[in-house]
């Protein structure tokens, strides 16, 4: 048995809907006592700085208090090509630009029993 992939909620079409899996794109720190203070790959370098550190986390928490959270179903309602997406989560609309949205991965909603083949 294949596991379902998960699908990007920007290329989801309107009407399209799953449960909310991950929010992709995040750096996360590496505290192997290595001394990098990242998980990108190390150069030797003797001193470096590192700029954004804290990239993404501020969309990942932004996005958990407007009800996008990991598990909650999410529905697309509108996804024309030059402008934002418009989603339904928890009762609510929101809109959302294509970049964050494309961060958004969904794990697709099962089709109605009827269309398996």
């Amino acid at each position: 048995m294949v596991p379902e992939a998960l699908v990007p909620l920007g290329f989801m079409g309107p009407g399209d809907g799953g449960e909310l899996v991950e929010i992709r794109g995040l750096r996360h720190h590496d505290d192997s006592g290595t001394g990098n203070g990242h998980a990108g790959p190390s150069k030797g370098y003797k001193r470096a700085h590192l700029l954004h550190s804290d990239k993404g986390h501020r969309l990942e928490h932004r996005l958990n208090y407007m009800g996008l959270v990991p598990g909650a179903d999410v529905t697309v309602l509108q996804n024309n090509a030059p402008g934002p997406i418009i989603v339904a989560v928890k009762g609510s609309r929101l809109c959302l630009g294509r970049g964050v949205a494309c961060k958004i991965m969904v794990r697709p909603a099962a089709g109605p029993p009827g269309n398996a083949g």
